[in-house]
C-alpha cells in the first residue's frame, strides 16, 4: 500500500509539472519577435519567470522529472541539462553552472527566472511590467554590418521570423494610444528608450507615415479603427531597410478633404502626433434620412442586437494547390482583410469573439503560411494575423463558413469585351467545366484558386445573375448562374476557356405592380436644407423633392405599362407601417420608398440604395434590387455612388412583403447636390432611371 500511494505520488507530481497550459498568462512572452503562448509566465517578488519544462520543449527538448531527486532532466542531441528543485544551480553537461534564483514549483509547474533562461540560451532579456511582456532576442557581438546580396538590394518587408538580428540595442515600441477631444485627434506612440523617427505624406490613398528608426514592433494588434472626424485608421507594422536594420512604420489613414495639418512633438521616448479636426455641423438629421430615429421607441422595443459569435477553431488544411483557413460564423459577423505588408495578411471579423479554449499562436510552416496570431480586439471583433507570403489570398463566406485562401500558382477569370467571359490558366487542360442547361448553371473546377476580376461583376445585371467561388475536396469550384434569357457556349482552346452566351427568344410578359413611397409628408418634413439665394437663406424640405421625384417616377411607369400605387400623391402625412400594409394589401410585385440625404459634413454627396434581405418571397431578392436601382441611377444621371447598404430596423423595409428598396437621391446637405435637386432635368434623369431598372428587372425576372 505504501508503495502505491509513493507511485500516485509521483505520478501526480510528475504530470502537474508537464501538464501543457494555454491558458492567458500573467505576462506575454516574446521570443525573437514571435509571441508565444505555449510558455506559462509567474510574476513572484517582483521578478517574472518562466515556465522551465515548457520553455525547453518549445526549443525542442525531451523531458523527464526524477521525484527522488526532485531534478529535471533537458536533453536534445549531445546537450543535456538537469535542474533541481529549491536549487540555484544546475548542470549542463555535467559541468555545474549558477542561477540568480532558485527553481521553484507553483501550480503544479517549475518556474525558473526569465533572466536566467536568457543567459542559457543567450538571449538579453527585457521586462516591462507595465505592459506585462518579457522579449527575449539573440545576444550577438556588435559586427560589421556586411551588404546584402543584389536581390536583396530593395526596401522589402518580410515576416518577424526572417529579420536579421540588431546590432544595436534596439527600441521597442510598446504602446500606440489615441484620443479625440475639442476638435483634436491625439496619437501617442510610447517606445523604451528616445525615439528617433522620419515622417511624411503618401497619396492615394492618403496617409501619413511615421518610420521609428531602430525599433521593435511589440503590439499585437496591425490595425485600429478609429472612422470619426476624418481619421480612418491606425495601422503599423515591423519594417527592415536595405541593410537589414529593423524600424517599425506606422501608418494614419486619414480624409483629405477634412484633414490639413499634422505636427509631431518628440517627447524622448515618446512621440505625439497632433491633429486638428473639422468642427462638427449640426446634424439635420440621421445619414440616410429615413425612418431609424422617427420609430426609436418602437425599434428599441422590438429589435434585439446582433449575437456575438464565439469562434471555437480555426481549421488550417493544406493542400497540392492552396492552404486553407476555414472557421465556423453567424451570417452577421462582418469581415474585411487587407495586406498589412509583404509578410502579413490581416482579417478582421465584427461580431465575433475568439474562444478562451484556443491558442492565440499556431505554428502552420507548409509553404504558404507561417502562422497565424488570433486576438480579440474589443468585446465585438476579433482580428486574426497569418505571416504569409502568398502571391493571392482569396477570402469566401458562405453558408456558416468563412475561408481564406492562400496561394501562389491561379488561374484569372475575366470578361471579354463586350460579354463573354474568359478563364486564363497556365494549367488550363488540368480545369475541369459542367454546363447544367436545366439550372443554367457552369460550374468550373481546378486545383488551384480561381481569382474573379471585379468587372466579371459588372456582367450581373446582364447576362450572368451571380457569380462566387467555394473551396472544398481541394479543388476551387466557380459557379456562374446565367440569366434565365441567355444560355452559354463554352470552348477551349490554348490557355484560355471561353464562354460566350446567346440570348433566348423572348415571350410577351406581363407587367408587374409597383408600389411607390414618397418619404416623409405633411407634418413631418424629413431633413431640411438650406441655400443663400440673392443674400437670403432659403429653406427646402426632403418632403417636396421625394413626392416631386416620386410623381415623375409614376408617370414614366404608367406610360411603360405598369400598374402603379403611391402611398401618398400630395403633402399628406402618412404612418411609417400604413405604407407597407397599403402595398402588402394591395400584392404589388416591388416596393420603391424615394427619399434623399443628409449628413454633417457637406462634402458628403451621390446616390444610395438602403436594402433588407428578407426570405426569397418575390421575383428578386432585396439585395439584387438595390443594386439594379442603384447601378442605373449612377450610370444614367451621373451621381457618385455610395453604394447599396443593409438597414434591417427601417420599418418600411422590414415590414414589406415584397422586394423592397428605400433610394437616397442626393444629399441635400451638399451645395452641389442641392442645386441638383432643384433642377427639373436633374429629377426627371433620376425617375427615368429607377423606371429603366423597374424594366430590366420585369424583362429578365417576371417569368
Amino acid at each position: 500500500m505504501k508503495r502505491i500511494k509513493v507511485l500516485v505520488a509521483t505520478i501526480t507530481i510528475f504530470m502537474l509539472i508537464f501538464v501543457s497550459a494555454f491558458a492567458a498568462a500573467s505576462y506575454k512572452l516574446y521570443v525573437e519577435g514571435k509571441l508565444i503562448s505555449s510558455v506559462k509566465t509567474l510574476e513572484s517578488k517582483g521578478n517574472v519567470y518562466l515556465a522551465l519544462a515548457d520553455f525547453f520543449k518549445l526549443k525542442g527538448f525531451s523531458i523527464s522529472y526524477n521525484s527522488k531527486s526532485k531534478s529535471i532532466l533537458a536533453k536534445k542531441s549531445k546537450d543535456t541539462y538537469q535542474f533541481y528543485i529549491d536549487k540555484a544551480y544546475y548542470y549542463y553537461n555535467k559541468n555545474k553552472k549558477s542561477l540568480s534564483a532558485k527553481i521553484f514549483v507553483s501550480g503544479g509547474k517549475s518556474y525558473i527566472l526569465a533572466k536566467d533562461i536568457a543567459s542559457i540560451f543567450g538571449y538579453t532579456c527585457y521586462v516591462d511590467k507595465t505592459k506585462k511582456l518579457v522579449n527575449l532576442n539573440i545576444n550577438k557581438p556588435k559586427t560589421a554590418v556586411l551588404p546584402l546580396q543584389q536581390s536583396q538590394q530593395k526596401n522589402s518587408l518580410a515576416s518577424r521570423n526572417s529579420f536579421q538580428r540588431v546590432e544595436k540595442d534596439s527600441i521597442y515600441i510598446n504602446d500606440i494610444r489615441y484620443n479625440i477631444e475639442n476638435d483634436k485627434f491625439t496619437l501617442y506612440i510610447l517606445a523604451t528608450k528616445s525615439i528617433s523617427f522620419k515622417d511624411y505624406r503618401l497619396s492615394n490613398p492618403d496617409r501619413i507615415v511615421l518610420d521609428i528608426l531602430d525599433s521593435i514592433d511589440n503590439i499585437q494588434n496591425n490595425k485600429i479603427e478609429i472612422n470619426k472626424s476624418g481619421i480612418f485608421r491606425i495601422r503599423h507594422a515591423q519594417n527592415k531597410d536595405t541593410n537589414g536594420g529593423l524600424f517599425t512604420r506606422i501608418v494614419i489613414d486619414y480624409d483629405s478633404t477634412l484633414i490639413k495639418d499634422y505636427r509631431i512633438t518628440n517627447l524622448s521616448n515618446q512621440l505625439k502626433i497632433e491633429i486638428d479636426l473639422p468642427r462638427n455641423l449640426p446634424a439635420y438629421t440621421n445619414i440616410d434620412s429615413s425612418e431609424d430615429f422617427q420609430n426609436q421607441d418602437v425599434q428599441n422595443s422590438t429589435e434585439t442586437p446582433s449575437p456575438v459569435y464565439v469562434i471555437q477553431k480555426i481549421n488550417i488544411i493544406p493542400s497540392d494547390g492552396f492552404t486553407l483557413a476555414e472557421l465556423d460564423i453567424l451570417p452577421t459577423v462582418v469581415s474585411d482583410i487587407y495586406r498589412a505588408d509583404q509578410s502579413f495578411i490581416v482579417l478582421n471579423l465584427k461580431g465575433a469573439q475568439i474562444s478562451t479554449q484556443l491558442s492565440n499562436f499556431y505554428q502552420v510552416n507548409d509553404g504558404r503560411v507561417d502562422y497565424y496570431i488570433a486576438s480579440n480586439v474589443d468585446q465585438n471583433s476579433v482580428q486574426i494575423i497569418f505571416s504569409s507570403k502568398a502571391k493571392i489570398f482569396v477570402l469566401n463566406k458562405l453558408d456558416g463558413k468563412l475561408e481564406v485562401v492562400f496561394a501562389d500558382q491561379y488561374s484569372s477569370l475575366r470578361v471579354n469585351p463586350p460579354s463573354s467571359l474568359v478563364l486564363s490558366s497556365p494549367f488550363v487542360s488540368q480545369i475541369n467545366y459542367f454546363y447544367d442547361q436545366g439550372s443554367n448553371t457552369i460550374r468550373l473546377e481546378s486545383q488551384y484558386p480561381i481569382t474573379i476580376a471585379d468587372d466579371v461583376y459588372s456582367l450581373q445585371a446582364s447576362v450572368v445573375t451571380t457569380v462566387y467561388s467555394i473551396y472544398q475536396q481541394d479543388k476551387c469550384i466557380v459557379y456562374i448562374q446565367i440569366n434565365p434569357n441567355y444560355i452559354a457556349n463554352i470552348s477551349k482552346s490554348g490557355t484560355d476557356i471561353t464562354i460566350s452566351f446567346s440570348q433566348k427568344l423572348q415571350k410577351p410578359q406581363k407587367k408587374l405592380k409597383i408600389f411607390i413611397d414618397p418619404g416623409h409628408g405633411g407634418s413631418d418634413p424629413g431633413a431640411i436644407y438650406t441655400k443663400v439665394v440673392n443674400g437670403k437663406k432659403v429653406t427646402y424640405n426632403e418632403k417636396d423633392f421625394n413626392l416631386d421625384i416620386s410623381l415623375r417616377l409614376s408617370e414614366k411607369l404608367k406610360s411603360l405599362g405598369y400598374e402603379v400605387y403611391m402611398s401618398r400623391d400630395k403633402d399628406l402625412y402618412v404612418d411609417l407601417y400604413d405604407r407597407t400594409r397599403m402595398a402588402n394589401s394591395l400584392n404589388a410585385d416591388l416596393f420603391i420608398s424615394i427619399h434623399n440625404n443628409a449628413h454633417d459634413n457637406s462634402s458628403a454627396r451621390g446616390t444610395m440604395v438602403l436594402y433588407k434581405e428578407k426570405q426569397q418571397n418575390g421575383l428578386i431578392s432585396d439585395k439584387q434590387f438595390a443594386q439594379i436601382v442603384l447601378d442605373s441611377i449612377v450610370k444614367q444621371v451621373g451621381t457618385q455612388n455610395k453604394g447599396i447598404m443593409e438597414r434591417p430596423n427601417l420599418a418600411v423595409l422590414r415590414t414589406s412583403s415584397m422586394p423592397a428598396v428605400l433610394v437616397e437621391v442626393a444629399f441635400g446637405t451638399n451645395p452641389q447636390d442641392l442645386d441638383l435637386l432643384l433642377s427639373d432635368s436633374f429629377k426627371d434623369a433620376v425617375a427615368k432611371a429607377i423606371a429603366d431598372a423597374v424594366e430590366y428587372i420585369n424583362t429578365n425576372y417576371n417569368k
